[in-house]
Order: structure tokens, then C-alpha cells, then sequence
């Protein structure tokens, strides 16, 4: 294939925008979407949506439906994640409320006053802002995120009691005193929302480790919410999240969910909701699978219709299955998309995070590959979320174990099965690192390696890392384990590769930084291995244009069709 042809498809796929219906402003949907070629906040009016941001964002809180303005946070310093807090009401007139230039993952916000989280170097702090002004509260675990805050209080969740395998939540004034709150210990808890003198949460204390469900608490006692319909309890989700304003509830099972009003199942199309909200009769929700690029959609309750508001070019990528591969005592829940173009070149695509999951929705990383003509293998390894909290903790204390042995699971299926003949993995952030690592621990299972965003060396990682991401350090391998971060890194079995690697990463990068990779490089050149290195100039971890996309993806394209075009 002709490499402008290649450019030509990437561009085309990467160009399809993402939208997630976030909530509403007044009455008006609002989504996080990647039209005009980035991450962007809009609002849908009729059936045309409205650009708010002037340049990418990097994140935002849920909006506030009774209030016409939404805070979000940019990144200022070429992609280093360095952020400044900003506002866009409904007008579109943005303007910067503070800029502390730290990393920032979560924020809230009410009225009067936002509220967040953010990571200096050595410390990890909960902040306000107050008329315009940043203020410290308290310091906080490093892995602590804030969800909500209403008049004095202010909500968040996170490890906070120092045990990686469980999660609290915490309820914080504007003095700075905080508390922490657990209905179990032990069990995982995300507590979201504060309304009528209660907090909202999410949480497995009854079916520890299997399933979660909604409680509120209202500092004495944790009640289930309950739903008059039934047609979510026969659904029996693994994963839920409800919307006490609008009364809905998107609840997951192996790999896609369902939109319920009530407890009452709605009609929408199979794969994964990103989000919903409702207005009046109707209720407004985003939606994709693997082979269905994303769409908006409204459902007319009066009429139980469901009708496209925002539509999308249809791209059938190919052939999608859903697989439970047997790994000794494991299942590991895997999706299989084979190609429309005949071709026995297998990839086994590792997710990032590590609790993150490949789920039945339209995947930027996956869709090109399979376009091209490749098979992909999408295994969700032991650590993956949308399986049970038991399933996402088993990779705590054993990064690269376990989770390494159901990555060889798959590929092994794969080949067995007669799906592919050539196979080799490939993976972004958490996902390549997995890749180093299989090709220096597996080397005769692979064909090839594609790793972006990789991680080469724990240890010195762990020495360049701010407060945040040492903390998920510690969380990963419980505790400072310095032992077992050497022997999980792919630096350590360097020399044992044999496979050709494309080995693409961010110059700007601060969560997996470039000179471990570029140390890994040097060892790989010493030992006249195969390669090929793309680092990309002023770009970091996350990618908020698609042009970024293109300068990530394009690489490995390329190196794929030297192999095996």
C-alpha cells in the first residue's frame, strides 16, 4: 500500500469526532466532543452542536444544571501537564480563573467556588478557589481525586487509609478539616455527588469485589437507592452510575451498558453510552462500539423513539467477537476484530492505565490497524476495570505477572485458533510498557512490537516522577518496592529481545518520561537489535488534537507496512 494511501485512511478515521454527553447547563446538553480537531467542550442546540473552548482542554467537571457556566482545565506548558484553571458559560466567553501550573486530574465546582486537586513534586493538595483566589486546604493522599462541592462541603475519593486494595471517600470544609468515611473496610467506594444533605455514592461493600450499586449517606447511615422499575435488577450490572437529578442510570456488563430511567430499561443501540442527560421528555445521550464510530442521539419518552441528533460517517471495520479465554484459574474477557481485508497478521493490542479496559466502543488505537488490513486481539488482563473490583485489584503488587501471563494467554488463542499466523503487540502508556516487557520476557512469541508511551525503568521512573504518579507507583506495587520494580521493568531483559520494535514516545512526557526509554534505546543499539524511533517534539502523554493522533499513529502504520506490506 501506498504510504499517502495510509496517511489518507488515519486521517479520515482520526477525523471522526468523539462525543460524550457530560450533563447540562439551563436546559442545554452539554458533551465533551474532538470536533474542529480537538478536545473541546460544546453544547447541542436543535441539532447542531455549538463549540464553547476556544483552544483544547484537558478536562472538565460534570456541569451544573441549575448554573449557565462550566470550569475546565488546559494544559499550558506543551503538554507537560502543567494546567490552568478556566470558565466557558453559554455565551462561549472563556476566561482564566487561576493558573497554578501543577498537575491537575479532578476538579468541582459550584457557585461561588471551585475546587481541586493538584500535584506538586513532593505534595498532593485539595485547593479552593475563592473570588479568584487559590487557596491550600490540605494536603491529601496522592492518589485523590475530588468530585463535588456544595456550600461548605466538599466531596472526593481516593486510597486514602493507605491500603492499595481498598478506596474511601473523604468530606472536607472550607477550614481544611477533613474526614474520611468508609460504609466497609475493604471495599471500593467512589463518592460522587452531594444533594439534599446527602452524598452519592458508588460502592461494592455488599458484594465485595463482584459488583457495585448506589447509596447515599447522610453522615449516619448508608441506604441503597432503589428504583420502581425493575429492569435494572434482572440486568444485573457489574458496573453502575446513576444521575439523581435526572433519574439515570448507565449500567455495564461484559465490555458494553444499557441506559435505564428508573430502573426501566431504554431503547439504544448495542455497545457503550458515553454519557446522558435529560430535559424535559427527552433524554440526550452519546453512544459507539467497535465497529459503529460515535453518534448523539435523542430518545423521545413520549414516543419511545429513539432518533440520531449528531450522526457520523459508518465505518465496518470488520468482524467483532467477544471471547472468555481460559488462563489457569482466570477468565480473561477478550475482543477479537478481524479485518475485512484477507490477512493472517494478528496484533495484540494492550490496553493503557492499567485500570482502564477495551470495552465494545469505537477505539481510535484499534479502528486504523483493522482498517489496514490487521487482525486485532484485545485482551482485558487481569488489573482491567468493567469486571468486578476483585478482578481490577488482582494486578496490585504484581504489574507485569499475572496480567503479562493473560496478554500470552490471548496471543496464544489467537494462534491456536487459526486466527492470525504473524502476531505481534502493541500498546500505548501502560500498554507499552507491557509491550517492552513481553518481547525481553516471551521473545519467541512475537513478530514484531509497537510501543508508545512506554515505560522502560520503574526505578528511575519512580526518581522522575511529581507526587501524583509516585503514588500510583506505591499503589501498583504496594508500597516503595524498588526490588520488584527492577525486576518488572523491560530494562532488565533488554537483551533477550529478537523481535523489530517501533518504539514511539512524546518528548514533553511527564507521567512515563523519554530518558528511561531513551536509556532502553542506547541498550537496544548496543546489542544491534531492530528498531525504529520516532520521538515526537512538544507533545506529552495526553493528546488533545488530531493532529497528535496522527503523529502517534502514523509510525507504527508505517513500520507495520515494512513488515508486511
Amino acid at each position: 500500500m501506498e504510504y499517502s494511501e495510509i496517511v489518507k485512511t488515519l486521517e479520515e478515521l482520526v477525523s471522526l469526532p468523539i462525543y460524550a454527553v457530560i450533563g447540562k447547563l439551563k436546559d442545554t446538553p452539554v458533551l465533551l466532543t474532538t470536533t474542529e480537531g480537538k478536545v473541546n467542550i460544546s453544547i447541542l442546540e436543535g441539532d447542531k452542536l455549538r463549540v464553547l473552548t476556544k483552544e483544547p482542554i484537558a478536562g472538565s467537571p460534570y456541569p451544573k444544571p441549575q448554573l449557565d457556566f462550566i470550569p475546565f482545565i488546559r494544559d499550558v506548558v506543551k503538554g507537560k501537564e502543567l494546567h490552568s484553571i478556566y470558565i466557558t458559560n453559554l455565551k462561549g466567553e472563556e476566561y482564566e480563573v487561576a493558573s497554578p501550573k501543577i498537575r491537575i486530574f479532578s476538579l468541582a465546582y459550584d457557585d461561588k467556588n471551585i475546587a481541586f486537586i493538584g500535584a506538586s513534586q513532593n505534595e498532593s493538595s485539595l485547593y479552593v478557589i475563592e473570588g479568584g483566589k487559590i487557596r491550600k486546604l490540605v494536603n491529601v493522599p496522592p492518589f485523590s481525586f475530588v468530585t463535588d462541592i456544595s456550600g461548605d462541603y466538599i466531596l472526593g475519593f481516593g486510597i486514602l487509609k493507605g491500603n492499595p486494595r481498598s478506596q474511601e471517600f473523604f468530606v472536607a470544609d472550607l477550614s481544611g478539616n477533613m474526614r474520611i468515611f468508609t460504609p466497609k473496610d475493604g471495599s471500593m467506594n467512589i463518592a460522587y455527588y452531594i444533594k439534599d444533605n446527602k452524598i452519592y455514592l458508588v460502592s461494592d461493600y455488599e458484594n465485595l469485589g463482584e459488583s457495585y450499586w448506589i447509596y447515599t449517606f447522610d453522615f449516619q447511615k448508608y441506604e441503597r437507592v432503589e428504583f420502581p422499575e425493575k429492569d435494572i435488577y434482572s440486568y444485573k450490572a457489574v458496573e453502575i452510575s446513576y444521575n439523581p437529578d435526572d433519574s439515570l442510570i448507565i449500567a455495564k456488563r461484559d465490555g458494553e451498558s444499557k441506559l435505564f430511567l428508573n430502573g426501566k430499561l431504554l431503547n439504544n443501540p448495542s455497545g457503550i453510552i458515553a454519557g446522558a442527560t435529560k430535559i424535559g421528555d427527552n433524554v440526550y445521550f452519546a453512544a459507539s462500539s467497535l465497529n459503529t464510530p460515535y453518534k448523539v442521539y435523542k430518545y423521545d419518552l413520549k414516543e419511545n423513539k429513539v432518533d440520531v441528533v449528531i450522526n457520523n460517517k459508518d465505518v465496518n471495520i470488520g468482524e467483532v467477537e467477544y471471547v472468555k479465554i481460559k488462563n489457569e484459574n482466570v477468565e480473561v474477557p477478550t475482543w477479537i476484530i478481524k479485518s475485512r481485508k484477507p490477512n493472517k497478521v494478528g496484533i495484540v493490542y494492550v490496553h493503557g492505565g492499567p485500570w482502564s479496559e477495551v470495552d465494545n466502543s469505537w477505539d481510535l488505537l484499534i479502528s486504523p490497524l483493522v482498517l489496514l488490513g490487521y487482525n486485532v486481539i484485545a485482551p482485558n488482563f487481569r488489573g482491567s476495570t468493567g469486571y468486578g473490583s476483585k478482578f481490577n485489584l488482582m494486578d496490585i503488587g504484581d504489574p507485569g505477572g499475572g496480567d503479562l501471563s493473560d496478554v500470552i494467554a490471548a496471543r496464544d488463542y489467537a494462534i491456536e485458533k487459526g486466527i492470525v499466523e504473524k502476531i505481534g503487540i502493541m500498546g500505548y502508556s501502560y500498554g507499552g510498557y507491557m509491550t517492552l516487557l513481553a518481547v525481553g520476557k516471551v521473545p519467541d512469541k512475537w513478530d514484531f512490537g509497537i510501543a508508545g508511551a512506554s515505560v522502560a525503568d520503574w526505578v528511575e521512573m519512580y526518581d522522575l516522577s511529581d507526587s501524583f504518579f509516585k503514588g500510583f507507583m506505591e499503589t501498583l506495587f504496594m508500597g516503595k518496592n524498588l526490588e520488584l520494580m527492577e525486576d518488572r521493568s523491560p530494562i532488565t531483559y533488554v537483551n533477550n529481545v529478537k523481535c523489530p520494535l517501533c518504539i514511539i514516545h512524546s518528548q514533553n512526557d511527564t507521567r512515563t518520561p523519554l530518558t528511561p526509554v531513551l536509556k532502553y534505546v542506547q541498550k537496544l543499539q548496543e546489542n544491534n537489535k531492530t528498531f525504529y524511533l520516532h520521538v515526537i517534539p512538544n507533545l506529552g502523554h495526553a493528546i488533545y488534537k488530531i493532529d497528535d493522533d496522527v503523529d502517534l499513529l502514523l509510525p507504527a502504520l508505517i513500520f507495520l507496512e515494512k513488515m508486511f506490506g
